[in-house]
């Protein structure tokens, strides 16, 4: 079992950098499908809750909004968000009586959760973002470093929060979630986030107002996205949200941080 985790996790990590060294079309199609595999994940578990949600509605929004920002084409993205979300309305009101106001919800739920980290690291990777900014200063890498510090980050996190609570940890904060969690490791965690993103922000020539800012998101939202991820488990009775990484589980398990923290991590850097 060691072994596969780590060939999996070597060849991932690998095809991940390439994938952020070459940004772009490249980048945004690996999202793509990792947002694709996620939906289908997130479906599958929520049969096992007894949760019904309408996945063919989460396959047409990953495919026309996934598919809108290959081409960086932001504002038809938004379009086909904005009128899928809008249309699962309509679908509501005039479409089977048998599908109820909760599936709705459910899915709604389940499309932003899915997919809006990671089309928030498609937009956090392409630098033509940045332009507009005040601190932006034609580094044509400045995507490229945001998105390491980001993956950075949430490495800190789950790294001290373990090694902290496996020394110092005695509170557990959910266990019926979570029997491993504690006060001491989130301490930690967010504490040793926080120094990485202050850091790595100096090493990769970024500002530190973005790396702090970072570091505080992920700190608290990283170990917020796996709990969340872990009582879904809990609820549909599954170790995995699916076995795509073998050694590993699915992609939920591997980006259940990044789901909750890229957003925000995209919505702070904006507003600086």
């Amino acid at each position: 079992m060691l072994k596969t985790r780590l060939i999996t996790a070597l060849i991932g990590i690998v095809v991940l950098a390439i994938a952020i060294s070459y940004g772009g079309f490249i980048f945004n199609l690996m999202m793509s499908i990792l947002a694709f595999i996620g939906w289908v994940e997130f479906g599958s578990l929520c049969r096992h809750m007894k949760v019904k949600v309408l996945p063919i509605w989460g396959l047409i929004y990953v495919v026309l909004v996934c598919g809108s920002l290959l081409f960086g084409q932001y504002a038809l993205a938004l379009f086909f968000a904005i009128g899928i979300i809008l249309g699962l309305g309509v679908f509501y009101t005039f479409g089977n009586s048998k599908v109820s106001i909760q599936s709705i919800c459910a899915t709604v739920s389940g499309i932003l959760y899915v997919t809006s980290g990671f089309v928030a690291l498609m937009a956090i990777r392409d630098t033509q973002i940045y332009k507009n900014t005040t601190y932006y200063a034609g580094q044509s890498s400045f995507g490229e470093s945001v998105i390491w510090l980001l993956l950075l980050s949430i490495w800190a996190s789950d790294t001290f929060a373990y090694f902290v609570g496996k020394k110092w940890g005695s509170r557990r904060i959910v266990p019926d979630i979570s029997p491993n969690k504690t006060l001491e490791g989130f301490i930690g965690g967010f504490i040793g986030c926080v120094l990485t993103g202050w850091i790595g922000s100096i090493c990769l020539g970024l500002p530190t107002t973005i790396g702090t800012g970072i570091g505080i998101i992920v700190g608290i939202m990283a170990p917020l996205g796996d709990l969340f991820e872990s009582k879904l488990k809990r609820l549909a009775n599954k170790k995995d949200s699916g076995s795509v990484l073998p050694g590993h589980g699915g992609v939920l398990d591997r980006f259940d941080s990044v789901l909750f923290a890229t957003p925000l991590v995209l919505a702070y850097i904006l507003m600086l």
